[in-house]
């Protein structure tokens, strides 16, 4: 027993004693007077201590974590006891299970944890298909146009008409722009009168030559003078054509430089023009690799824009020298696939074929993961997956070899592998629905 002094047996008078407590059985768990201290005497009465603190930890924590749920519970018993009392064993019950709830809490809690952790992880999936894998001896380059050409002004003066804009497919000899042209017209016109009237004064004096009436030196002289007024008029002729800017062969307007009005002088740059077929990739590659090589051998070129479509082409030419500072040797590949879509100035990937892997398993670039400097798959096994180690080969686009560490027909995981470990589950999401799922959240 723990030995309580009169006054603190008092639980109404005023002068109850702050030093100790003795709590009767039955007494409800929050009776203990606040400031009042509760002094264990005895070992023996340790775990009727804990009880007691468990209890009122207990009540605590449903009063501050809950207390609509108390109030509702208290009015409840409240309403039954002036009742029937038919309903006391339910409210009791549910008061029990509401106290119980929230010291074990963090129990419920790990539960849901574990059951997070094991919903399967959604996964894309690919199969070890066994196939043939070209392999290609690849490099960089930039197409340019065979014919390309930088129209300068060959005449002073303005701009006074413009006949194409950038774009314009133009034929050899067509008119592309016009400089006034007055001043040269006119210099033509006298030009061509004073030819006029020394040609008759030629075949003049070339007639009384014939009649010995004129001399030999009277139609020498005659004869120069032509000459002379007829080379003027050409000059003059070509001063006027250059007033009118042609294009030098059939392409396309790359690029204008001028506008109408402007005043240009000779050297002026006025069009860009290129002849677009065919487009040419030059490549430099080192001189071990050029030996097998030779003109019109197949190559594939693909434009930077879309790397997974493939343009035929064919080596061209190579360069008979190597580069000193490079060591390397040049080599000019063209474009002959029709309606290629290709640009110049279009930076391109050309791979020239070297050899054929025949009946090898490959797999999707995507579904090798690359840990450490070692490469590893995720391979499926009925609803869960195992990471493996494997060694590849030859890569050919999208594809690469396998060389050993799956079989042909396995199935391993492409796309999703971030989320996984060892023996994860797995729920499998089709190709399609993986897109339209992707598409959704662009779309929001």
């Amino acid at each position: 027993m723990i030995p309580t002094s009169p006054r603190s047996c008092a639980h109404g008078s005023r002068d109850r004693s702050p030093i100790e407590h003795h709590p009767r059985i039955g007494d409800r768990p929050n009776v203990l007077p606040k400031g009042q201290v509760l002094r264990i005497r005895q070992p023996a009465h340790l775990l009727l201590a804990l009880a007691l603190g468990l209890i009122c930890l207990q009540a605590c924590e449903r009063k501050s974590s809950s207390p609509a749920v108390a109030n509702a519970a208290d009015s409840t018993v409240v309403a039954d006891t002036s009742g029937s009392g038919t309903n006391q064993p339910n409210a009791k019950h549910d008061k029990k299970g509401s106290d119980k709830k929230s010291p074990f809490a963090f129990l419920n809690k790990n539960k849901k944890d574990e059951k997070a952790e094991e919903e399967p992880v959604p996964v894309e999936l690919a199969s070890v298909e066994v196939r043939d894998l070209p392999t290609y001896l690849g490099s960089t380059a930039t197409l340019e146009a065979e014919r390309k050409a930088e129209i300068l002004s060959k005449a002073s003066g303005q701009i006074v008409e413009l006949r194409v804009e950038e774009g314009d497919w133009v034929k050899e000899g067509q008119v592309l722009a016009r400089l006034e042209s007055d001043a040269q017209a006119v210099a033509l016109e006298e030009a061509t009168a004073r030819t006029r009237k020394l040609a008759s004064d030629f075949d003049r004096v070339k007639a009384l030559h014939g009649k010995q009436l004129a001399s030999d030196k009277d139609l020498s002289d005659a004869q120069s003078a032509w000459e002379q007024t007829e080379a003027s008029r050409k000059t003059a002729q070509l001063n006027l054509d250059y007033t009118r800017i042609t294009a030098p062969f059939a392409g396309q307007i790359a690029r204008r430089t001028i506008d109408r009005g402007q005043n240009v002088t000779m050297g002026t740059p006025l069009f860009q023009i290129v002849d677009p077929d065919p487009l040419l990739a030059a490549i430099h590659l080192p001189e071990r690799e050029v030996r097998r090589l030779r003109p019109e051998q197949e190559v594939l070129i693909s434009p930077d824009t879309d790397p997974d479509r493939d343009v035929r082409g064919a080596i061209l030419r190579v360069s008979p020298v190597v580069d000193d500072r490079t060591g390397t040797i040049k080599v000019t590949c063209r474009v002959t696939a029709e309606g290629a879509a290709l640009r110049p100035g279009s930076f391109v990937r050309v791979k020239l074929p070297t050899a054929v892997h025949e009946d090898v398993r490959v797999l999707p670039k995507r579904a090798v993961v690359i840990e450490g400097g070692e490469n590893y798959v995720w391979k499926a096994v009925a609803d869960s997956v195992l990471k493996l180690p494997v060694l590849t080969g030859a890569v050919d686009g999208n594809w690469i070899e396998i060389s050993s560490g799956i079989e042909a027909g396995d199935r391993v995981v492409a796309v999703g592998h971030g989320a996984l470990r060892n023996g994860s589950k797995f729920r499998e999401v089709r190709k399609a629905a993986a897109d339209s799922t992707s598409a959704a959240r662009e779309t929001q």
